[in-house]
């Protein structure tokens, strides 16, 4: 492929990247674009502890590709980094080139050690990347199936959240009980992030401060925690457009749908859960804090994942919203990958 350098991305590739990403959607009947103004490396800061984004670029010097492979500590019957492949993007006019397998073939030279695994996950819907990316032709690496993700993407709504916990804001007084809860629970999913709350406000946790956690206690004690994380100061998420079938149905759907879909060109507005924790991974606790978070009317939705297997699944019994189920994989060329367990934990707004 004669023409093409692959390097890592710099600063003044920002507005390249963000051409990029607009020129290639993900999902086949939503296609959703994730925009990065004003500064396409914020996202990438949020994503992972030391970000590693590597772009495919003509001789011209229109960015064709961009991949990340940055890494993460997470928990793993102890701590251990773990990359996470993520934003992948190759432009139309290269797609069905051999450029994924040449990508590939730079960071197992360049970034991966050899026998280490990665993280990625794949939206369902984007069938295509699913059959390419698993396909092992050129030299790519093992997809390995490593659970089934969900997301939910619930409206402003009123729900029975029970009783015996009380919610409110967080404060700082809290932080050393809500870092003590939040470890707990991530000990108890395989590939949880490691993250320290002492470093709010930093470009880890951008814009986003203690205020916005939702705590439950019981008794004076703190049983539960969740952060409502708004990024659109960093990354938003837009519809892009929609397949012709769903474009001629979307004024039926909008009929009877609790999450209507948007006119294409759309930004949604959004929090991402971020930093779910329960005592005893109880259900009844995060469904109380659903109750606070959901009952703001604001017009924002909350977006909130989970590994299908998570006890915490419950939770969302019986609430108004849309799911999408995404693939997780461990990916790597040689060797055994990591043991791992369910539940499996995947910050949404990490993604």
């Amino acid at each position: 492929m004669a023409g093409l350098t692959i390097r890592p991305a710099v600063g003044d590739d920002h507005a390249a990247l963000e051409d990029l990403f607009r020129a290639t959607p993900m999902g086949s009947r939503i296609r959703l674009c994730f925009e990065r103004d004003p500064d396409f490396f914020a996202g990438a800061r949020v994503q992972t502890e030391e970000p590693c984004v590597w772009a495919v670029v003509e001789n011209g010097g229109r960015v064709v590709g961009v991949f990340s492979a940055g890494s993460r500590r997470v928990w793993l019957g102890g701590e251990m980094p773990m990359r996470y492949l993520s934003d992948l993007r190759i432009h139309p006019d290269w797609q069905g080139s051999s450029m994924l397998a040449r990508g590939f073939r730079a960071l197992r030279k360049e970034v991966f050690r050899p026998g280490e695994w990665a993280q990625t996950l794949v939206l369902e819907d984007n069938v295509r990347a699913l059959e390419l990316l698993t396909c092992r032709r050129g030299g790519l690496p093992e997809y390995r199936p490593a659970g089934r993700y969900v997301s939910w993407l619930l409206p402003c709504q009123k729900i029975d959240a029970g009783s015996g916990h009380q919610v409110r804001c967080a404060t700082r007084a809290d932080l050393g009980a809500m870092q003590s809860l939040l470890d707990a629970s991530s000990r108890r999913r395989s590939f949880a992030g490691i993250v320290n709350l002492a470093d709010l406000g930093s470009p880890a946790w951008r814009d986003l401060t203690v205020n916005d956690f939702l705590v439950a206690e019981r008794d004076g004690v703190i049983t539960g925690m969740m952060g409502l994380w708004d990024q659109s100061g960093f990354q938003r998420l837009r519809i892009q457009g929609y397949s012709p079938l769903v474009a001629a149905l979307r004024p039926l759907w909008n009929s009877f749908a609790s999450v209507p879909l948007p006119k294409a060109g759309r930004v949604l507005s959004l929090r991402k859960a971020t930093a779910i924790a329960c005592e005893n991974d109880d259900p009844e606790i995060l469904r109380a804090m659903l109750a606070v978070a959901l009952a703001a009317n604001d017009g924002r939705l909350l977006l909130l994942g989970l590994s299908a297997r998570d006890p915490l699944v419950s939770a969302l019994g019986g609430l108004k919203g849309r799911a999408e189920y995404g693939r997780h994989f461990l990916v790597g060329w040689e060797g055994a990958p990591p043991e791992w367990e369910e539940p499996f934990a995947f910050d949404v707004a990490r993604i």
